[in-house]
């Protein structure tokens, strides 16, 4: 048991440094960091509770209950700053009332009460044995709420991203997603412990503690992994405000303007070729056209019936079969000429292609 203790409390350790040994932390990383330094504390709290430790100091009895409180709200404030969604300190506050709320209530049925009669009850099994069921009945209940809320902000944010920019890698939070899920099965699971636990002649409840602390240090092993992985997380980069990437409003362009403004576009995307940059945005190539960024948003997905994102890498998918049927580009590498028509990311040019294609650049190289 205290094996596991250390790594989870050595993993978040290593975790908040890693964020506050920045020059310049973000708002999501400032989160992110005080979270880990809960969870170290928390760990902290868990293994003088779970050692001989408590026998000796009884007053850290009870102590971390408020503490598992703290997390679900924190992966929710995590995900929200990640996007660059305002956090208002009111409305900070409001989530962490479960937190103030529980401590409240242990302070005055059990915090005030002397060391000898806490350890007596804590022996006993009764030591709030009660507030304790009520701190796990929170905390299902704020997986049930911010979970759910947690993840449909990311995919929000993975639909907006496709709406102005045509790389993805770098802002995509498909890492967020699976640490989401994965997030949910784990408490799902301990859920369904739990009623075990209650319902059935089970009572080994330290072997229920280790399953517990065992999956959450897995979980904060694969947040360091994809954390560390994935740049957003460590690495500060361009996240497009909610308000500034809603989809398009209509704005009353007259159908003959728009149908202008989407010839204007296939000239300029055939001329041109401005989806050879990399960095085109939205904002860029409705610049370069001299249409607004909204009503080229909307003549896009009403003439094509597409986002920015696919629209764009159509394009480059096209220009890269182009130059795999070149001769004189025989001798290049497929990844080679994928950059050169402005794709960043090998994996997603594999994906795009095959998926538009049929088949792999590889295969397509080989019939042509």
């Amino acid at each position: 048991m205290e094996v596991l203790f250390f790594i989870g409390i050595v993993i978040c350790f290593f975790l908040a440094l890693l964020i506050f040994s920045k020059r310049k932390p973000t708002k999501s990383d400032t989160i992110f960091g005080v979270w880990q330094i809960i969870l170290v504390i928390n760990f902290l709290l868990l293994y003088a509770r779970h050692s001989e430790l408590i026998q000796k100091y009884p007053h850290f009895i009870g102590v971390d209950t408020g503490f598992t409180l703290l997390h679900i709200p924190f992966i929710f404030f995590y995900t929200s700053t990640l996007i660059n969604r305002s956090l208002k300190k009111s409305r900070f506050l409001l989530h962490l009332l479960p937190f103030i709320g529980m401590n409240i209530i242990m302070f005055v049925t059990f915090f005030l009460l002397t060391g000898n009669e806490k350890l007596q009850l804590y022996n006993q099994q009764l030591s709030g044995e009660k507030l304790f069921s009520l701190a796990d009945m929170i905390l299902y209940l704020q997986c049930l709420v911010y979970l759910p809320l947690s993840y449909s902000l990311v995919k929000k944010h993975s639909k907006n991203i496709k709406a102005k920019y045509s790389n993805i890698d770098k802002r995509n939070l498909l890492w967020m997603e699976i640490i989401l899920i994965s997030v949910s099965v784990f408490f799902g699971l301990s859920f369904v412990f739990h009623i075990y636990y209650i319902l059935s002649d089970f009572n080994d409840f330290e072997f229920l503690s280790k399953i517990s602390i065992l999956g959450f240090c897995l979980l904060q092993v694969a947040l360091a992994f994809f954390g560390i992985r994935y740049l957003p997380v460590f690495v500060e980069s361009e996240m497009p405000s909610y308000g500034k990437v809603s989809k398009y409003k209509k704005t009353g362009l007259d159908s003959s303007v728009a149908k202008k403004h989407f010839e204007t576009l296939l000239d300029y995307m055939k001329n041109e070729k401005p989806y050879l940059d990399a960095d085109l945005t939205l904002d860029s190539l409705a610049s370069q056209v001299n249409i607004s960024s909204n009503h080229l948003s909307q003549v896009i997905n009403q003439f094509t019936h597409k986002n920015f994102y696919t629209y764009v890498n159509e394009y480059r998918i096209e220009e890269v079969v182009s130059l795999l049927n070149d001769p004189s580009k025989s001798k290049y590498s497929i990844l080679g000429l994928a950059y050169d028509a402005g794709f960043k990311s090998k994996s997603v040019f594999n994906a795009l292609f095959k998926k538009i294609k049929g088949m792999t650049p590889s295969e397509f190289r080989k019939l042509n």
